[in-house]
């Protein structure tokens, strides 16, 4: 008997300190659905409480979308859903005793071309801490290392390959310098900097053609600046397209009367167009800019040359 009574005292109390956790707790539940409204199963949900504290909980979306978690102690929590390629979606909940809340409906939306999740973005931060650190210091070959495990995480993110580009060029590989330029520009084609690189790039290869035809495309994305359209000039009457470069020179005075040297190659390009006349009045104005430049005794013989041959005999 008396181990009977034990028994039924037992059972007893139990049911009164289970009575008097479930007033002390409380349940959450909502549902997951896509773009298109259908419900997303599998989801992990995680629960904890807002600021921290306790251990975290979770749950998992059921074929339906929808979770649900009793058990949970009153008090704030926050809510995180998440799942690959989607961006995750918090939610506050609010867990007062004996009731459940209800988080209604709520829709994942998955991460845009290029867009990070909260792991990856952190990840990349980290990243480009370390790719500041090492490009400070001249460490190359790291700043690499850091960049193209960024580039796996973002392969379409033009700044990367710009700097991939960059780093090449500074070590020396003109050639992976250019691929990593010219994905640049296929990715982002008003990429001034690009061009003006791949330009000098192969300035400095001598193959003119090709420095022209970059440069052209940093001259059409800014036409206010005198130096690129110099540059341009230069680059062009190199690569003998005299016209062309004619008509650069003469928009590098309009933007900078004072370019000096555009004077110079334009009384070059009179000399071979046998305009002595205006071949001499760009070599003057040279010289009224730059008397001191290193080619000002060369168009000062030019200009006696040139009189030499137009005066009378």
């Amino acid at each position: 008997m008396k181990s009977i009574r034990w028994t039924a005292v037992a059972a007893a109390f139990g049911i009164l300190v289970t009575a008097d956790a479930f007033a002390q707790r409380g349940a959450v539940r909502g549902k997951l659905v896509d773009e298109g409204g259908q419900p997303l199963e599998g989801i992990e949900c995680r629960i904890e409480l807002h600021g921290g504290g306790g251990r975290a909980t979770s749950v998992t979306t059921k074929k339906n979308g929808e979770f649900v978690k009793a058990g949970l102690l009153v008090g704030n929590y926050v809510v995180t859903c998440e799942k690959e390629g989607y961006r995750p979606v918090p939610l506050a909940a609010g867990v007062s005793s004996g009731e459940q809340v209800d988080l209604g409906t709520n829709t994942m939306y998955p991460l845009a071309p290029g867009e990070l999740s909260e792991k990856d973005h952190a990840r990349a931060k980290e990243l480009l801490e370390k790719f500041n650190i090492s490009s400070e210091s001249d460490d190359h070959q790291g700043t690499l290392n850091n960049l193209f495990e960024l580039q796996k995480m973002m392969p379409d993110n033009p700044e990367i390959n710009f700097n991939i580009a960059s780093t090449y060029e500074k070590l020396g590989d003109t050639d992976k310098a250019l691929e990593y330029y010219q994905k640049t520009g296929e990715l982002k084609p008003d990429f001034y900097e690009t061009w003006l690189a791949v330009a000098d790039i192969y300035g400095k290869k001598k193959s003119w053609p090709e420095a022209a035809a970059a440069m052209k495309k940093a001259v059409d994305l800014k036409a206010t600046d005198p130096i690129v359209f110099f540059n341009y000039a230069v680059y062009a009457q190199n690569a003998g397209d005299a016209a062309v470069a004619e008509a650069a020179y003469q928009k590098t005075l309009e933007l900078d009367p004072k370019r000096a040297l555009a004077h110079y190659q334009l009384g070059l390009i009179s000399v071979n167009k046998q305009l002595n006349e205006a071949a001499i009045a760009h070599f003057e104005k040279f010289l009224e800019l730059a008397p001191t430049d290193p080619q000002a005794e060369a168009a000062k013989g030019v200009i006696e040359a040139l009189k030499q041959k137009s005066s009378p005999n």
